[in-house]
């Protein structure tokens, strides 16, 4: 029974993750775990280490390597914790979506971690996606209520398509842009530097209207520089060939001028919503570019929130008992529902599983069809399911990240 190492589906498990207990625990009636000292690997678990290293000013992930966790890459920090967990020579390991927030190089490294692992001890992997599950996985349990109902060997299991369609088509705009040039952003020989370390090397691209843009890179190499510069007051911006909608940045437009034109989405948006706020009143929120609603709508923006919500199937319930995955298209409905000309969307699937990858990636699809808004999508990692028009990709170097429209 040697070399036997399982997968269970995330949606499987509740938000506190009973069954992971019992495996800890050892009260699991399994082969090669019954009574085995196992150990956790989550992100959960990293940021324990992270706040004791800072509270405490004590290094034990990267005490050999005399730096802070903290400086070191979100790969880096996964190789550490893995390092120090195998250390105390468990019996099994629990990986819990390891891979997520990875770009594709710490994936690569860190599944070739695992896979060596996996010859000398049992590994148990709760994985979102179906593309992250380990090669030498064997078999999947099913889970239900906390407890295992099957034991299936992995070469058996059929895996659910997830195919996602919306009824009807994007709710027509009601506000429009004047004077909007073709040219929406342009970087020319845009060079970025922070303390003598440079962290973009000449970069130039331009977005037209009516695009579907991809902006990939590894993590570090810049992605969210460009994006301050477009959408933020970066001021490294000032000074150099940066364009937005036609006008030289620092030319004379306010950044409030600017981001009245681009709709904006990123997974951090939601940490700025505390209070509780209905579906209706997130969508209405995205005419006014408001955290809360403070203002009367009209009667048309009602009746356009009405035609989001029945495209997105749904009800008029609180927002914050949504799953992820629907929470994430009334935010990027949000976003949206000015149909402004640039759409930024700052790693809209991360966190998502298999099920809500497709239904987000559906509806992003759905805009570029349908709408003359322009999309720049930002990812660590491809996405089989989006059908992006061009791939801008940042490769870093010694010398800082070049970039290059990728074929």
């Amino acid at each position: 029974m040697d070399n036997i190492h399982y997968v269970i589906n995330k949606n499987s498990l509740s938000t506190n993750a009973k069954l992971v207990e019992r495996f800890l625990k050892g009260t699991i009636d399994l082969p090669n775990l019954n009574a085995k000292k196992g150990l956790l690997f989550s992100d959960v678990i990293l940021e324990k280490f992270i706040d004791k290293e800072q509270k405490h000013n004590t290094q034990t992930l990267t005490v050999k390597e005399k730096r802070s966790i903290r400086t070191l890459s979100s790969g880096e920090q996964k190789k550490a914790l893995l390092n120090y967990l195998i250390a105390q020579k468990p019996d099994f390991l629990i990986l819990e979506s390891p891979f997520e927030s990875l770009d594709i190089d710490s994936v690569s490294n860190l599944k070739k971690s695992l896979i060596k692992l996996s010859s000398s001890i049992t590994i148990i992997q709760i994985f979102s996606r179906r593309e992250e599950i380990l090669p030498t996985a064997t078999h999947i349990l099913e889970v239900k209520d906390d407890k295992i109902i099957d034991n299936i060997p992995l070469k058996e299991y059929t895996f659910k398509e997830h195919k996602f369609t919306f009824k009807g088509s994007i709710p027509k705009p009601i506000t429009f842009y004047k004077n909007i040039s073709n040219q929406l952003i342009s970087l020319q020989n845009v060079t970025v530097s922070y303390d003598d370390r440079c962290i973009l090397n000449n970069i130039n691209w331009t977005i037209h209207k009516n695009e579907f843009w991809q902006l990939i890179g590894p993590n570090g190499s810049g992605k969210t520089t460009i994006l301050s510069m477009i959408y933020g007051n970066n001021v490294k911006a000032y000074g150099q060939e940066v364009y937005l909608f036609g006008n030289k940045k620092g030319s004379g437009e306010s950044v409030w001028e600017i981001k009245e034109k681009i709709g904006y989405f990123s997974p951090s948006i939601l940490e700025l919503f505390k209070r509780k706020i209905t579906v209706e009143q997130m969508l209405i929120s995205g005419f006014f570019d408001s955290i809360g609603l403070y203002q009367t709508p009209t009667t048309l923006q009602k009746k356009v929130v009405k035609e989001w919500m029945f495209l997105l199937g749904l009800e008029n319930n609180s927002f914050q008992d949504l799953s992820t995955a629907k929470q994430r298209l009334v935010l990027i409905a949000r976003a949206m529902i000015k149909h402004p000309p640039l759409l930024i969307l700052d790693e809209p699937l991360t966190n998502l599983d298999d099920e809500g990858t497709a239904i987000v990636a559906v509806l992003i699809n759905k805009i570029a069809q349908e709408s003359n808004t322009t999309i720049l999508f930002v990812s660590h990692r491809n996405i089989k399911e989006l059908q992006p028009d061009f791939t801008f990709e940042l490769t870093p170097t010694k010398e800082g990240s070049l970039g290059k429209i990728k074929k």
